[in-house]
């Protein structure tokens, strides 16, 4: 996978759901899953909930510092517990300060199908780090709260069908969204292709700036 930077953020694309984002101060792992090395440069964790590809332990322990901070969805809560001695819990609408990052914790779940239930309590969150704003969807539909989302400067957004959003449905969701920049994820190793990445770029086209990583 590749890694794109946006004013002065490095926004590395791991696998599946999961990228590292370095400020150069701080860098930050969302959704650890299929890490190949032992990395351990980890300052938070993001877990956006407890499926096996978003909350893995094993993963977790490649990529974080022994003093690392886990931020994880409610549902994560009996798989992260003792992993760190920093542990902070969101539900969707919870905000918290970790490290100087800003976390917003929004909805994340399915519309038409079982997978991600409202009820789950998953999360996608938006992180602000030095001034640029992120938003990872986590596992969901194009739903109605997307269109409250302002000023986002990057948005990771799954494309591969199944258990969230097609590459159509994320095409529609990015146009609400309006960001600066979309990223694709959420394909290649479970479901979906890099063909469903590509799909969503060329619907975007002249319109929002997709970067393929």
């Amino acid at each position: 996978m590749g890694s794109y930077i946006y004013e002065g953020v490095n926004i590395e694309y791991v696998s599946h759901a999961c990228f590292r984002i370095d400020t150069g101060e701080v860098v930050i792992y969302i959704d650890p899953y299929k890490i190949e090395r032992e990395r351990n440069d980890g300052d938070i964790i993001v877990c956006t909930h407890e499926h096996f590809d978003h909350c893995s332990p094993e993963d977790i322990k490649k990529v974080m510092k022994e003093s690392a901070h886990i931020v994880a969805s409610v549902n994560c809560k009996d798989k992260v517990k003792g992993l760190s001695d920093n542990i902070t819990l969101l539900a969707p609408g919870d905000t918290a300060t970790v490290r100087g990052v800003e976390l917003i914790a929004i909805p994340a779940y399915n519309i038409d199908k079982p997978y991600h239930t409202r009820d789950y309590k998953g999360i996608g969150v938006i992180l602000t780090v030095k001034n640029v704003k992120i938003y990872h969807a986590g596992d969901t539909d194009f739903i109605p709260e997307m269109k409250e989302l302002k000023d986002i400067d990057i948005a990771l957004l799954p494309v591969s069908g199944k258990y969230v959003m097609n590459a159509s449905e994320a095409c529609e969701a990015a146009k609400v969204i309006n960001p600066k920049v979309a990223i694709p994820m959420h394909y290649g190793v479970i479901v979906g292709s890099k063909s469903d990445a590509e799909k969503f770029k060329k619907c975007l086209e002249g319109l929002i700036k997709v970067v393929i990583l």
